[in-house]
């Protein structure tokens, strides 16, 4: 099958992805002038802590993890998918990005330049208005999530987790709630802040119970509620 020609690739993106539906015809059109879309395969890097954000980033396909290196290992922040932008925090505030961007699997980016995109959102406030929702809810998700983190057990943290992402990207099946996303025991640690040990130790025992099946490019729930109660059970230990 013939790839179509990259004009018409920008313009099928923008009509489909919806940060962009509240933007008239116009200025879609406009976009699409000074869009480009780049591919990346699994584990290339989008851009790195410190590099300078002088493009605003749409996902179209595929997802992207966030990394945030420190000396007692990384720390992954959060993953996106198929319609999200990323790094637009750093975009907006004119600031270098805070952390690092890698592909979980093969990705395609819709980028614009930072200044030309300003301009639309200076002509168009409502569309301005939708995109500050946006990232309030992001900021407010990422900080959340780390104050939830703080103090409790790993099989808590873990459960929150996989809980997320069904909410998020999981499908219903007969078998239960699939989430077709492929994670390493490494990734996973580093998404709630443990070593892989502990990491495997807890997904053993879940692949044994039922409470969490690991497949080759994906993860199945059986049960929501059994994961539920494994995270509330974790909770009350806590107390």
């Amino acid at each position: 099958m013939t790839a179509p020609p990259q004009p018409d690739r920008i313009s099928t993106a923008i009509r489909s992805l919806p940060v962009f539906r509240g933007v008239s015809a116009e200025d879609q059109r406009r976009l699409a002038t000074i869009a480009t879309i780049r591919d990346f395969e699994r584990g290339d890097s989008v851009w790195r802590e410190g590099d300078s954000a002088d493009f605003l980033t749409v996902i179209i396909r595929g997802r992207i993890k966030i990394v945030r290196h420190a000396e007692a290992g990384d720390v992954i922040l959060e993953i996106f998918g198929e319609g999200e932008p990323v790094g637009a925090i750093a975009v907006y505030n004119y600031m270098p990005y805070p952390a690092s961007a890698v592909c979980l699997e093969p990705v395609s980016l819709l980028l614009l330049p930072r200044r030309d995109y300003f301009e639309l959102l200076d002509r168009n406030p409502e569309f301005a208005r939708a995109i500050i929702r946006e990232l309030t809810k992001l900021v407010v998700g990422l900080t959340r999530k780390l104050e939830e983190m703080r103090g409790q057990k790993v099989e808590t943290r873990i459960a929150q987790l996989f809980l997320t992402l069904a909410s998020r990207m999981g499908r219903e099946t007969k078998g239960g709630i699939e989430i077709p996303l492929r994670l390493s025991r490494q990734e996973i640690a580093d998404m709630v802040g443990t070593t892989v040990e502990s990491t495997i130790r807890v997904l053993s025992r879940w692949g044994r119970e039922k409470v969490l099946v690991t497949g080759e490019s994906r993860f199945l729930i059986p049960s929501r509620d059994r994961l539920v109660e494994v995270s509330e059970e974790g909770r009350s230990a806590e107390r």
